[in-house]
C-alpha cells in the first residue's frame, strides 16, 4: 500500500497531468494528495478520471493561486473530517485489520508571516482523532539549515517554531530515500536554491502500524517540487508478469509501420486455417514489439535511466555545470 504527495504547482499544463498519470500508473498509489493544484473542482474531476482514480475531494484554488486535492480508490474508505485552503485532514480505514487511522494532508502557509497560523492548526488537528496520525505535505518550512542550500539564511527561530509544533504533536520525521532537497528555485543569475520543504511526520502508533514504512523523494521535471512515494508496507516480491500488448501513437510517425503491420497480417492469413484473427494478431504484436526495439530502443528503459541521472543531478552541490545538466535534460 502506498501513499502519493505532491505540490505539482497547476493542472493546467497537460504535462503536469500526465506527469502525475504516469506515477500513479507505475506506483498505484491508494492515496493521492495533491497541493496548488490552481484548479476548480470540475478541472479536478478530469484530472481523477484521468488517472483513473475513484474518488475524491476537492479544495477549489483562490484564483489562480492555491487548491487542494485528496484522491483514493474503492478499495479504502475515507472519512472526511475537516478541510482548509491548507488541509485536508480524514480517518482512513483500509479493511485489512489494521483498524482506522488519522492522515492529514497539509500545506503551510508560503507566506512567512502567516505561518504561525498553520502551526496553530496543526496542533489543533492533533487532538482531533485518539487514533495512529500520519501527516503529509509540504510544510514549506525547514528544520535545520542543513537542508537548505543556496540562497540567504533563515532565521533560527523561525524554524525552531517548526520543531517545537513537531513535538507538540508528538509527530517524528520518518526520513527519506532519494536526493536530499524536495524544491528547487532557479533563480535569474543562474544560481539555484535547494530546500527540503516537503516531508511526512508521523506519530509513533502509526510507526507501529506501518513497521516498513519508507518515505521516497521521486524528482520530476513537472514542477520544481518532488513527489512524495510513501510505502506503508513492506510487500513480497511481486511474481513478474508479462506488460500487455500496447500500440503506441508514436510508431504511426514511422513510415515503415505500415509496412510492418501489413506484411505481419498477411503472414497470419497464410499460416492459419481455423482461427484467422487470433493469428493474424498474435504475429502482428509479434513483429511490432521486435520492430520497435529495433526503432525506437527499450523506451521505458531510457526513461528510467533519464529518471535516476534526474535524481544523482539533484542531489549533486549546485554550481553552474550542473545548471547547465538541469536544463538540458528539462
Amino acid at each position: 500500500m502506498s501513499l502519493l504527495s505532491w505540490n505539482c504547482r497547476g493542472f493546467g499544463n497537460l504535462r503536469t497531468v500526465k506527469a502525475l498519470e504516469k506515477a500513479i500508473k507505475k506506483e498505484g498509489p491508494i492515496i493521492v494528495f495533491l497541493m496548488e493544484t490552481k484548479s476548480c473542482e470540475e478541472w479536478m474531476e478530469k484530472v481523477k478520471n484521468e488517472c483513473n482514480m475513484k474518488q475524491s475531494w476537492v479544495v477549489p484554488s483562490n484564483g489562480r493561486s492555491g487548491g487542494l486535492a485528496l484522491l483514493w480508490k474503492d478499495e479504502i474508505k475515507i472519512e472526511l473530517l475537516t478541510f482548509s485552503l491548507n488541509h485536508i485532514d480524514v480517518l482512513v480505514s483500509d479493511g485489512r485489520g489494521l483498524g482506522r487511522w488519522h492522515l492529514t494532508g497539509f500545506y503551510g502557509n508560503p507566506e512567512t508571516a502567516r505561518r504561525p497560523e498553520s502551526w496553530a492548526k496543526l496542533k489543533h488537528l492533533e487532538g482531533v482523532a485518539a487514533l495512529p496520525w500520519l501527516v503529509i505535505g509540504d510544510f514549506n518550512e525547514l528544520t535545520s539549515l542543513s537542508e537548505k542550500e543556496g540562497g540567504g539564511g533563515r532565521p533560527q527561530q523561525q524554524m525552531d517554531n517548526f520543531i517545537d509544533v513537531i513535538n507538540f504533536c508528538d509527530l517524528k520525521d520518518i526520513g527519506f530515500v532519494g536526493p536530499r532537497f524536495t524544491w528547487i528555485y532557479q533563480k535569474a543569475d543562474g544560481t539555484q536554491i535547494r530546500e527540503r520543504l516537503d516531508r511526512a511526520l508521523a506519530m509513533a502508533k502509526w510507526l507501529e502500524l506501518f513497521l516498513g514504512a519508507k518515505l521516497y523523494h521521486q524528482s520530476t521535471s513537472a514542477s520544481d517540487h518532488s513527489m512524495l512515494l510513501l510505502r506503508m508496507v513492506a510487500g513480497s516480491k511481486r511474481k513478474r508478469v508479462k506488460r500487455s500488448f500496447k500500440f503506441e501513437s508514436m510508431w504511426l510517425k514511422e513510415s515503415s509501420c505500415e509496412e510492418v503491420v501489413r506484411s505481419a497480417w498477411e503472414e497470419g492469413v497464410i499460416v492459419s486455417s481455423d482461427w484467422e484473427l487470433n493469428s493474424c494478431l498474435k504475429i502482428c504484436r509479434d513483429r511490432l514489439e521486435g520492430w520497435n526495439k529495433d526503432v525506437f530502443g527499450h523506451v521505458g528503459r531510457n526513461i528510467s535511466d533519464l529518471q535516476r541521472r534526474l535524481e544523482w543531478l539533484e542531489s549533486q552541490p549546485s554550481n553552474p555545470e550542473l545548471i547547465q545538466a538541469l536544463k538540458e535534460l528539462n
